[in-house]
């Protein structure tokens, strides 16, 4: 089941693509990154840093850590101890997709050397089950290192990047984009239930109802119906699935059928009418409000906005 999920999340992301800084840093330092419309990676080559996404404690990276922010959220960066915080485009004005560049921010004391990229992924934001993932993701050296096709392919993006030239972006593009997958996919094998997926995942009753709705939403199902096939009530189901998505299951379904909808206008020449039934409704006029209410909402509020997995 989890791999069912796992492709459901990773199967419409494509890779378009990427802007790379390789970074050395030494003595105090901090960086404050804004909200990005693309997920963020950083992985620590050499050294420690810590980052803080606004919990009470910061979060620790050391040497082979890999962090990953599936949905691009604002963080501050640095040492471990950092004293003020610098824009992050004072340092790095243009991060347009398709550049590399190298930083160095000298000090007296020891060195980090870490890996950051912005990954911007076709389809990635329109998968309700996607904006279940946590706001950042850490998976640590001994996890990758039980990888080994993760392991490999981020040291040889690190060779790639020790030698950059003309004709390595393609080769960045395409090792960040399998970094980016297997990452995900360490994170949903990791029993978690502090994270929306991983409470979903831990009940089945949960995942098989996920599963329904991303594979049969064009069926005209009820929520007492789904309830019924996972073997609850429907007050029970409702609770349920609330707690493990921070969604009620009318308002999540409704989500996943808008998203086919909208692949299905931008992708088709399908009129209101067929796109209406196809995803599920018996008319435009249930689709309109869908739509309309979507956009009034702006996609699928969380109980903890900062949500965070910590794998290792």
């Amino acid at each position: 089941m989890t791999e069912d999920l796992f492709s459901l999340i990773v199967d419409p992301l494509r890779l378009e693509g990427v802007f790379v800084s390789a970074w050395r840093a030494a003595g105090e330092w901090c960086f404050e990154g804004p909200h990005e419309s693309c997920a963020v990676f950083h992985y620590v080559e050499e050294g420690t840093m810590a980052i803080d996404i606004g919990h009470p404690n910061a979060i620790p990276l050391n040497q082979g850590d890999l962090a990953i922010f599936p949905h691009g959220g604002a963080h501050r960066i640095g040492s471990s101890t950092p004293a003020v915080s610098v824009p992050l485009e004072q340092i790095l004005p243009s991060r347009s997709k398709g550049r590399f560049v190298r930083v160095e921010i000298p000090g007296a004391d020891g060195s980090a050397l870490f890996l950051c990229a912005g990954l911007h992924c076709g389809g990635r934001s329109s998968s309700p089950l996607y904006k279940l993932l946590p706001e950042i993701i850490v998976i640590r050296k001994h996890q990758i290192e039980g990888e080994p096709l993760l392991q490999s392919t981020i040291q040889g993006l690190l060779r790639e990047v020790a030698r950059f030239q003309e004709g390595s972006s393609f080769a960045l593009l395409r090792g960040l984009e399998l970094v980016y997958v297997l990452g995900l996919r360490v994170a949903l094998d990791v029993d978690s239930p502090t994270t929306s997926v991983g409470r979903a995942l831990r009940d089945p009753r949960i995942a098989n109802a996920l599963l329904y709705m991303h594979t049969e939403y064009k069926e005209r199902s009820t929520v007492a119906g789904i309830a019924s096939s996972a073997g609850m009530s429907r007050s029970a189901f409702s609770l349920a699935f609330r707690e493990a998505t921070g969604c009620a299951p009318a308002r999540y379904l409704s989500k996943v059928r808008v998203s086919n909808a909208q692949a299905l206008m931008r992708t088709t020449r399908l009129s209101r009418e067929e796109i209406a039934h196809r995803v599920g409704y018996e008319s435009t006029v249930g689709l309109y409000l869908a739509l309309r209410s979507t956009r009034a909402t702006h996609g699928l509020h969380l109980d903890d906005p900062y949500e965070v997995q910590d794998t290792g």
